[in-house]
């Protein structure tokens, strides 16, 4: 199962979203959830890396591991804007897969 959290500030913005686990959906390298997952958040951590100059993913990421936050660094509201828009529409196409796949995917709030 993958598991996402997303935690918002007090603002209702994505801060910071975690995904773990594998979907387990078919075999290695025909799991089409999976393959959704990872092209979504990795390719959206991509963008706004580079889009932005900025790190978006932890350090210890790894096989089963994507854990992207809003970097403190990133003072300039107009540009925290525009990376809070690019998190949010990753939320939205993760909780699509979620949706399509509710047992392979679960998503939730950070409490």
């Amino acid at each position: 199962m993958i598991r996402i959290r997303v935690k918002r500030d007090g603002q209702n913005r994505v801060q910071r979203v975690l995904i773990t686990g594998h979907a387990y959906f078919d075999k290695h390298g025909k799991d089409i959830v999976c393959a959704a997952v990872s092209g979504i958040s990795i390719g959206m951590v991509n963008a706004i890396e580079q889009l932005f100059g900025v790190q978006m993913h932890a350090e210890n990421d790894g096989d089963g591991k994507v854990d992207c936050r809003l970097p403190n660094e990133v003072r300039d509201p107009e540009q925290r804007e525009k990376i809070g828009l690019l998190l949010e529409a990753m939320v939205v196409s993760l909780q699509n897969v979620a949706d399509e796949f509710p047992s392979y995917v679960k998503i939730s709030e950070w409490k």
